[in-house]
This record gives structure tokens, C-alpha cells and sequence, in this order.
């Protein structure tokens, strides 16, 4: 109510071009307008005293803002173990053109901003305005689906649909893929390039020797921690920003209809926090895979990694410069992994390229 005052003040403190003819009438005459003067003063201190009050105002307005919101109550009904903050965490990309924007120019577009192949075989849509990340179908009947925030696919890298090492590990902790820190989806990433590049499957054992689940302080999102003695890459950032409130929503199509299979679609209410498998937990080839990693003695930038994704010559000279030699337990690595899958793979071409390829990165180390 205090901002429809202010017209009134403005023109009482500016008054009409009238009052200013007047006025000089009055000292053409030899007078002084002294009334006119104090009530001139008594508006400006009304003046000042509004816009103290209005500073006050907006101060104990924005102290009140900082607090939780409530949620809406047909939300809070349907996930009553959800935290206030959490069914207020709502994606800001409620539009079509939210997507347009994340896929960028439509003359450099290629069709692959969110699915490895093409951008067809996969369906992702905006979400709805006030919807919560935690929702599942139950107000869809049915109709499933999964979010996903926007940095991860944008800075992180991650392209639809999941690959079987990231279905098995999101399985493996009870975690839907919205609940996942970013810098942890860049963990995966990274831990699947190095992998990819040495020429072996990702194992979510190996993955799980070098990292913990767990849940920082107060947040709702799942983290993986670095164990200290066997840090294998970096941090992807230190400190992430400006990725919450930004997520979308990713359907099934008919191109793919397992594409939302194997792995959990909507927050769970008990994600599964896990200490850092240890040797003795592992089987014989990851346990000389592990043996081998930490012998390397590098932390791998998981930056650099995800930058170099898709440049072989980059990866190859990233490798050159920061490999060290490989300890001589590679040899029985090799062995155990050829026993692991049985002898038949040794003579399948694609063993025999993957086996080529983690001797070359040994003998070029």
C-alpha cells in the first residue's frame, strides 16, 4: 500500500508549472512565499521518512524470503518423507524454447544434444511449472519417465541413453539419475574414457574401490568421495554452481523402448550409501586392475578426460604426458581377464584389438 503514496508525494514535491507562476508573481511583488516554503519542507521530510520505512520493508522482506517455503499439499501428500527444500526444488525449463535454447544455434545443430546417435531416438521434453524432482508417475498414471539436470548434459557430457556401466552402478546405489551430483555424473565420465581408453570394460566394482557413496551435509543429491590413498581423478569443479532449479524431463520413443530400463527413473526415498569396496571384496581381475591403477601413481583430469572425450589425438598426447610406467602385475591382469570371460574372447577380434590396445599403453608408458 505504501508505493500508491509515492504519486502523491512526487507531486506534492514537484508541483504544477501554476504554483511556479504564482511563486514568482509573489517575489515580483516583494513577498516571500513562506507557507508555500514549509509546506514544500514538510512533504520532503514525509518523503524521506517513506523511503526509510520502505528500505525497512524490503530488508524484513527479503529475511523472510530466505526461509523454507512451504510446499504445496498434494505434493506433500504424496511424498510425505520429501524435505520441504526438496519439493521445492522445481526446473525453471518449462518451455520448448528452453530446449531450442540448450540445443543452441539451429544451423549447427546435429542432432545428438541429448542422445549419442540422434536426438529422435530419444524424447526429452520441458518439465512443469512448480512440478518437484521428486515426483514419479503416480500424477502421469503411469506414463514413465525420468529428469535429468541440464549441466549434465551440456558441461558433463552425458549422451543418452545410459550405457550398461551406468545402469549397473545406478542400480547399485538406488539412485535415479536427477539425484546424482553433477560432479559425480562426471566421475562416471571420466572413469569410463580413461577405461575406454586403456581398451577394458568399466567395472562398477572397480568404480566402487575408489569411491564412497555418501550424501554431503544437509543435501539431498548423492555424491561419490574420493577415498584418500587411492585418489584415481580429480575434482570436476570445485565448487558447482547454477545448475539447480534446471532440469528436464526424458520419455521413452519408440525408436528405443528400453531406454528407461535397468535402472531407477524417480528419486528414492533410501539410496544406498556405501563405504569403498575393499581388495579383498573384489574378484581377481579387478583386484589386479586396482593393483595397477594405483601403481600408475597419477590423479587423472577428469576435466581434461571429458574435454578430450571424442579427440583421439588429444587423449593420446594427454596419456603420453601424464602416464607413468605400469607395474609388471599388468601381465597377470591380462591373464585374469581373459580367464574372467573364457577363452573364446581371446581369439574374438574385439578381445584381440582391446588386449592390443593395453599393451600399447604400456609399452608407451
Amino acid at each position: 500500500m505504501h508505493y500508491c503514496v509515492l504519486p502523491l508525494l512526487l507531486s506534492s514535491l514537484f508541483p504544477s508549472p501554476s504554483f511556479w507562476v504564482f511563486s514568482r508573481g509573489w517575489y515580483f511583488l516583494g513577498f516571500t512565499p513562506l507557507p508555500v516554503l514549509a509546506s514544500l519542507a514538510k512533504n520532503l521530510f514525509s518523503f524521506f521518512f517513506l523511503q526509510l520505512f520502505i528500505h525497512t520493508m524490503t530488508r524484513t522482506n527479503a529475511k523472510s524470503d530466505s526461509s523454507p517455503k512451504t510446499p504445496k499439499s498434494n505434493y506433500k501428500a504424496f511424498y510425505p518423507w520429501a524435505s520441504d527444500e526438496l519439493l521445492n526444488e522445481c526446473t525453471s525449463l518449462t518451455t520448448f524454447q528452453d530446449l531450442e535454447a540448450h540445443r543452441g544455434d539451429p544451423q549447427l545443430y546435429n542432432f545428438n544434444a541429448f542422445c549419442r546417435t540422434h536426438d529422435a531416438h530419444i524424447s526429452v521434453r520441458p518439465g512443469r511449472p512448480g512440478e518437484p524432482v521428486c515426483v514419479d508417475d503416480r500424477p502421469r498414471k503411469g506414463n514413465p519417465f525420468f529428469f535429468m539436470y541440464q549441466t549434465v548434459f551440456k558441461r558433463v557430457g552425458v549422451c543418452l541413453p545410459f550405457t550398461p556401466f551406468e545402469r549397473e552402478l545406478l542400480t547399485e546405489i538406488n539412485t535415479a539419475p536427477a539425484q546424482l551430483h553433477p560432479n559425480s555424473w562426471a566421475f562416471l565420465r571420466g572413469f569410463q574414457i580413461l577405461y575406454g581408453y586403456l581398451g577394458i570394460l568399466p567395472s562398477v566394482d572397480v568404480f566402487l574401490h575408489f569411491f564412497e557413496v555418501k550424501k554431503q551435509g544437509k543435501s539431498f543429491w548423492v555424491s561419490f568421495s574420493r577415498i584418500a590413498g587411492r585418489i584415481l581423478l580429480t575434482l570436476f569443479q570445485n565448487s558447482y554452481k547454477n545448475w539447480k532449479g534446471k532440469f528436464f524431463r526424458v520419455c521413452c520413443a519408440k525408436h528405443d523402448p528400453t531406454a528407461l530400463d535397468d535402472f531407477p527413473l524417480y528419486w528414492t526415498e533410501h539410496p544406498k550409501l556405501l563405504r569403498a569396496k575393499t581388495l579383498d571384496e573384489l574378484s581377481p581381475a579387478d583386484r589386479e586392475v586396482c593393483k595397477a591403477l594405483a601403481g600408475l601413481g597419477i590423479v587423472f583430469n577428469t576435466l581434461k578426460l571429458i574435454a578430450s572425450e571424442y579427440n583421439a589425438h588429444a587423449l593420446t598426447t594427454y596419456f603420453g604426458r601424464e602416464t607413468l610406467p605400469f607395474p609388471s602385475s599388468v601381465i597377470c591382469t591380462l591373464l585374469l581377464y581373459v580367464c574372467s570371460f573364457g577363452l573364446f574372447h581371446l581369439f574374438s577380434m574385439c578381445h584381440v584389438i582391446r588386449v592390443s590396445r593395453f599393451y600399447a599403453f604400456c609399452d608407451f608408458a
